[in-house]
């Protein structure tokens, strides 16, 4: 009798993810994705904010994903949370990115995601960054900002070249993820820097890769404004002087919770920067 092929092997990654969506406007896509999400990964936590809307938090915990809600309706206890709850399912290399640009990687270009999760079992770090393309693709306030913030993160850490630190994005080994953990204090907008400056410090070999299904994942909420309008007008609603003020005062904490996670801590390793990958 001819031999049956053997399932294939579950990756050692597991996902780590943080939801912030008090509309429940993902739930469709949740749905949707999820179960392939599960195919990709060893396993999947989900930590969302207070304010997420119920029955999308009851579908994740249907689905065995839910990571749990912090008490404070902040940035750094809910990502920490996601990624105390992945180190204990007892995967070896935890991948973090936000949940929803998990959804919209997946639908934007699967074959590139899987093609990074296969990576980041090769190296003990890798910093996952936005093409320029796919960076541009955000609004402008945003993007002029994020530029200006990892232009001088870059510099502080004596990094050469385009580099995108702030999606966030990563693939690291458990015992790095739990050291990032043990060091990370930030509470609100400076876990963005913080993160940035101590990942690139952790580890002995940190590789970087930029990918396209990275681009901007909001319009995703916001379908049917944007098929009423058009992406473009839709787009320009997000350069108002508010929204500017808002992404200026980001990018400043973002960089003082770099400066805090640096200060004292030697001049990082040079990065090995990878090819593009399929997708």
């Amino acid at each position: 009798m001819p031999r049956r092929p053997s399932p294939p092997r579950p990756t050692e990654v597991a996902l780590a993810a943080t939801l912030h969506d008090a509309r429940g406007a993902l739930r469709e896509d949740v749905e949707r994705f999820l179960p392939r999400l599960q195919a990709l990964y060893r396993s999947i936590a989900v930590a969302t904010s207070p304010p997420t809307d119920g029955r999308l938090t009851a579908l994740l915990a249907a689905a065995g994903v839910h990571a749990g809600t912090p008490a404070a309706n902040e940035r750094g206890p809910l990502y920490r949370l996601a990624l105390r709850q992945a180190l204990a399912t007892g995967a070896p290399r935890i991948h973090y990115v936000d949940f929803d640009r998990a959804l919209h990687w997946l639908r934007r270009a699967p074959r590139e995601l899987a093609a990074v999760v296969r990576v980041g079992r090769r190296y003990p770090a890798v910093i996952v960054g936005r093409t320029e393309k796919a960076h541009r693709s955000h609004h402008l306030p945003l993007y002029a900002t994020e530029v200006v913030a990892n232009r001088l993160l870059a510099a502080r850490l004596g990094l050469t070249g385009r580099i995108d630190l702030l999606v966030p994005s990563f693939i690291m080994t458990d015992t790095l993820v739990r050291q990032l953990v043990t060091r990370s204090r930030a509470r609100g907008e400076a876990i963005y820097g913080e993160w940035a400056a101590l990942v690139v410090q952790l580890g002995r070999d940190v590789a970087y890769l930029e990918c396209r299904g990275l681009d901007w994942e909001t319009p995703d909420r916001h379908r049917r404004s944007v098929r009423r309008v058009g992406l473009p007008a839709w787009r320009n609603r997000w350069s108002s002087p508010a929204e500017w003020d808002l992404r200026i005062d980001m990018a400043s904490e973002i960089l003082r919770g770099a400066t805090r996670a640096l200060a004292g801590a030697p001049r990082a390793r040079p990065i090995r920067r990878l090819p593009r990958r399929v997708g």
